[in-house]
């Protein structure tokens, strides 16, 4: 996969908002107490979360299958899987990459058009952002009055400039949506396959059916199931965590209900793999369920560095497979072409 100019530029941005939010983050307390209170952490747990995630991970890939299936392809849950976590591996070295990565090495596995699977991830992530709503809400309705200041707080305090530019963002984005449904009329009109408008005709075609693919999946009953079960596979492998560390060992349900939504929101902030935001925002939601902020940040390193821990290994692992399936592939067609008899 080739990597562009825009893509080094987003890496740069990246680490430089990781490096910004990290910074911010840890000012409140001494790198020798973080690694005193890792020290304190029963790591039993960490692993029985670990083994958890992998399979939310496992969960997350069937789900994909069923909407792959929706045009007739047939990948085993194994290669979506493979191609998932090469996909969360390519993610740590560029935010959002992964995305692209995943239907990539699917195409490559399975012929499997990559603007018809990146549909079925775009489904996908609209999923979890339904979901993660909903989680939101659920959270806000149980918990508003310990909640309400805190949210009011958080956006005035830690987030002003997207009050001043909403009007702007707005407006770009009405631009952005303009230019495309302009761009999307024109390559109705145009037969020339070849050309750049058709090409974005026929792509945008099958992103859109990919898209739409969660009607026409057959298994309804399965695909909700596994989305909620991927869910609360996410509540669980964050939630036991909190057995093995004294200050949380006693945390609610619905403390571990606030540190999942706040995990996930800064999972999806615009920082290499979440890392500094993840990390502030579990710190600072814990401070209303009455751990320190130092206590909350050693739950959050913990319960964050587990998940990326088993996303290198794993990631690597796919990445080892894929390369492995790949020389074998080849080796098998090299033995056939020998095998045919020359032409007289």
């Amino acid at each position: 996969m080739k990597i562009s100019y825009k893509d080094i530029l987003k890496l740069i941005v990246s680490i430089g908002l990781t490096v910004w939010v990290v910074m911010a983050t840890t000012k409140t307390i001494s790198f020798e107490d973080i690694l005193e209170g890792l020290r304190t952490v029963e790591y039993g747990w960490v692993i029985l979360s670990i083994a958890i995630s992998i399979l939310s991970h496992w969960l997350r890939a069937y789900r994909w299958t069923l909407l792959l299936n929706t045009q007739g392809h047939q990948p085993s849950v194994f290669t979506a899987y493979l191609s998932l976590m090469t996909g969360y591996l390519a993610n740590m070295a560029i935010p959002r990459m992964g995305e692209v990565a995943r239907c990539t090495v699917l195409s490559r596995e399975e012929k499997i058009p990559v603007s018809f699977s990146f549909g079925t991830v775009v489904t996908d992530r609209l999923l979890d952002l339904l979901m993660l709503g909903l989680l939101t809400v659920f959270l806000l309705f149980m918990e508003f009055d310990l909640l309400e200041s805190f949210f009011s707080n958080f956006v005035s305090e830690k987030a002003p400039i997207l009050l001043d530019l909403w009007p702007y963002l707005l407006l770009a984005a009405v631009l952005g949506l303009t230019t495309v449904i302009y761009l999307l009329r024109k390559a109705k009109d145009t037969e020339d396959e070849n050309s750049f408008l058709f090409k974005v005709g026929k792509f945008t075609s099958d992103m859109i059916s990919g898209i739409s693919a969660i009607r026409r999946v057959k298994k309804q009953g399965l695909f909700w199931l596994s989305t909620l079960a991927i869910w609360g596979a996410y509540y669980l492998m964050l939630y036991v965590i909190s057995f093995g560390f004294g200050p949380t060992d006693d945390l609610s349900l619905m403390a571990g209900v606030a540190v999942l939504v706040m995990g996930s929101l800064g999972m999806a902030a615009p920082v290499t793999s979440g890392i500094g935001a993840y990390q502030a925002l579990v710190a600072s939601i814990l401070v209303l369920y009455g751990i320190e902020h130092g206590d909350g940040l050693v739950f959050a390193v913990v319960s964050h560095g587990s998940q990326m821990f088993s996303v290198i290994i794993i990631g690597f692992l796919s990445l080892l497979i894929l390369n492995f399936r790949k020389r074998k592939k080849n080796r098998v067609t090299e033995q056939s072409e020998n095998s045919q008899p020359a032409s007289a």
